[in-house]
């Protein structure tokens, strides 16, 4: 939920806010769940997960006034309540329904939160669907229709009410009674009064399946529901709740706090929970009472001791807007900046006092505390982003008509929750065209070269060198090496006499517009969106890479920080100023021996490594410094991998690797591509971090005019 700048929520619009983001979030696992049900539908506890969200939905839906959401989601629950309440099995071709129906609900839900006057196009003869399903499971358990007849009915009031208020209390008395005496271990007795308003239908209120909901872990259960204000039928409407009064009294096993999730969406005076106490405790209760009353004084003292222990003990959530958090974090970066200038002041550190050194210590070993605790508050696991990808798999896989298996691994592996939203869009790109295009057309073609009829996508996710990779795997064709330079060269993307390695060969496909599918579906061709994976990870500072061989599969990895707020680079001077390479993009850094240092007239300097000429740019030459120039070999040369290829840049010296926190430029050094952002170092110098995909155009002007 994005926080609201400038302006004051009311009460009401807090709470709606609340429950749209709590919508939102019981929609995702909905999304997730009747995938899980699909591939499993006899587990009728994840049924139960999935009644249990909607039930939820559609009272909070109708309470904020979704009145559309709130009926498709009505009739949806009614359909899962009879599979749940019957254990009847769900029959395979009505599971497309289910996961249709999910859908609807996601896109209702963003009609209703945008006004819009139009529903989806497949609202309607979904809910029919719905409609038809339940309409046809009703009438499937009642006898034959009966020929109408004319029968005067009683008044509802005096059928069912008691004949006083007294009545009721002795009948829920006698109740208690008699659950009391049905009590063991294990088992709770409660009370619980409703207190319900005329409009309680119109929120979603449903008294029968709030008895369905206690009863399924309970006893024994026994409700009263006081009629004495239901009207005669010629004035009675459906619409408008006359049962004020409803006691319930449950033996369950469920906790005080299990019982009260099933009123959530309840307002706390329209209902009130009772523990009732076992006859054998009770005079244990009344003599505890006693005694805790003489000894009051002295037990104050140790209540505060009791309670600071359960504020450390129990656990609890709240929620917090991600700018707040933003701010912290921000904060927190200033605190490590103040720690390092005073760690690394030389004044400071001049001072012979070893209790000031210990402070010093302890300061660092504090703020690197606090500053660790504070980066994993941004990071949460990609299971979530990795369970919206099986719909991604299962969509496309329908779409395709190829069977697969998805294997997912690392889903506990946390990220920046500030990636999360921008990974999606990439992933789904990536997945897409390792179906569409890696795998196989047919079963005849994996067969023929030995593979199972069902391909394998493997979604996985891992640490690797202080970065987060995320790779994609298909045991597909692989691509065609030759195939992609001869559509490169065709393209003018290259000349054809570059000495590319197969990595900078597969990532000619992220070029935009480039494919070498023979023919492009509406899914995927491979090439077709991956400029937008390739631009997307770039922005979350980042990589792409591939690997393919041809006839076993491709992997696309996506190689990322592990945080956006927070670099790790390479500290590097020239002409004494202090420039910061990302450690991600390093790939070895070097003093070269003159003899493979090659200076070509009219294209510049080069470096000789493994086979491969590598430009040489200096740093002096992008930021016009003043210095002496040195040949590269009284220099240090450090390689890094750019989207055109390696580069090496020259530097006088190497300071050393140090995690960084990224500042922002302002509006006149932002215009400089070369430049990424600045950072402020423990000594308090300010250094550049460098863009190094930015400097490639520069060496070919440069070389180009020499």
């Amino acid at each position: 939920m994005e926080p609201y700048i400038g302006c004051v929520m009311t009460k009401q619009e807090q709470v709606k806010a609340i429950f749209i983001e709590e919508a939102g979030e019981i929609i995702e696992k909905l999304d997730v769940n009747i995938l899980r049900f699909e591939e499993d539908s006899s587990d009728f506890d994840l049924l139960n997960e999935i009644f249990r969200g909607v039930h939820t939905l559609k009272g909070n839906a109708n309470a904020f006034g979704f009145t559309r959401l709130g009926e498709f989601v009505h009739h949806f629950e009614d359909v899962l309540d009879h599979y749940r309440s019957t254990k009847e099995d769900v029959e395979e071709h009505l599971l497309e329904l289910f996961v249709e129906s999910v859908d609807i609900i996601k896109e209702v839900m963003i009609c209703e939160l945008d006004a819009l006057p139009d529903l989806p196009n497949g609202y309607p003869d979904c809910l029919k669907s719905i409609k038809n399903l339940i309409a046809s499971k009703k009438n499937g358990s009642l006898l034959p229709t009966i020929e109408e007849t004319q029968e005067v009915f009683g008044d509802l009031a005096s059928e069912f009410a008691f004949e006083s208020p007294r009545g009721t209390e002795e009948a829920v008395e006698k109740s208690i009674q008699f659950h009391r005496a049905m009590q063991e271990d294990g088992l709770n007795l409660y009370k619980i009064e409703l207190t319900l308003d005329a409009d309680c239908y119109k929120r979603g209120f449903d008294h029968l399946l709030f008895l369905n909901l206690l009863g399924e872990k309970a006893k024994s259960l026994e409700s009263f529901f006081d009629m004495e204000d239901v009207s005669t039928l010629d004035t009675f409407s459906s619409d408008v709740n006359s049962i004020k009064k409803v006691h319930v009294i449950v033996l369950t096993p469920q906790t005080e706090e299990e019982v009260a999730e099933n009123f959530e969406y309840l307002f706390d005076n329209e209902y009130h929970i009772t523990l009732i106490a076992p006859v054998v405790a009770q005079a244990a209760i009344e003599k505890k009472e006693v005694i805790e009353e003489t000894i009051e004084t002295l037990k104050k003292p140790k209540a505060e001791e009791r309670r600071g222990t359960e504020r450390v003990t129990t656990g609890s959530t709240i929620r917090i807007d991600t700018f707040k958090l933003d701010e912290l974090f921000d904060s927190v970066g200033e605190l490590v900046i103040a720690q390092n200038f005073i760690a690394q002041n030389e004044q400071i550190r001049a001072i012979e006092d070893e209790s000031i050194k210990r402070a010093i210590e302890t300061l660092s070993k504090i703020t690197k505390k606090i500053q660790d605790r504070v980066m994993s508050l941004r990071m949460v696991a990609i299971r979530d982003t990795f369970d919206k990808m099986k719909r991604v798999v299962r969509d496309t896989s329908k779409k395709t008509g190829k069977e697969l298996h998805l294997n997912v691994q690392g889903e506990e592996t946390e990220i920046d929750k500030t990636m999360i939203d921008s990974l999606s869009d990439p992933l789904i790109h990536i997945i897409r065209n390792a179906i569409d295009h890696g795998l196989e057309s047919d079963a005849a073609e994996r067969l023929s070269v030995g593979k199972k009829v069902e391909g394998t996508i493997t979604l996985r996710a891992y640490h690797k060198s202080g970065s987060i990779v995320i790779s994609v795997s298909d045991d597909g064709r692989g691509i065609n090496k030759e195939k992609v330079l001869q559509k490169a060269i065709e393209r003018g993307v290259i000349t054809g006499d570059e000495n590319l390695t197969d990595s900078q060969i597969f990532g000619l496909i992220m070029q935009p517009g480039f494919s070498t599918a023979d023919t492009i579906s509406d899914l995927s061709g491979r090439g077709v969106g991956l400029d937008v994976v390739k631009t997307s990870i770039e922005k979350l500072r980042g990589k792409v890479e591939i690997d393919s061989k041809e006839g076993v599969g491709t992997t696309f990895s996506m190689v990322l920080p592990l945080t956006l707020a927070i670099i790790d680079g390479m500290l590097v001077q020239t002409a004494g100023e202090i420039y910061i390479i990302p450690t991600l993009s390093v790939v070895e850094s070097f003093r070269p021996n003159r003899e493979i240092v090659n200076i070509i007239k009219g294209q510049g300097e080069f470096v000789s490594m493994r086979g491969q000429h590598i430009p040489v740019i200096r740093l002096s030459d992008v930021f016009d410094l003043t210095t002496d120039r040195i040949p590269p070999w009284e220099g240090i040369l450090v390689c890094v991998e750019t989207e055109a290829g390696r580069i090496a840049i020259m530097v006088d010296e190497l300071i050393g690797r140090q995690q960084v926190v990224i500042k922002p430029l302002g509006k006149s050094l932002a215009k400089l591509k070369e430049i990424t952002g600045g950072a402020i170092l423990g000594s308090g110098d300010i250094a550049l971090i460098l863009n190094v995909d930015e400097l490639r155009p520069l060496i070919e002007g440069a070389h180009g005019t020499a």
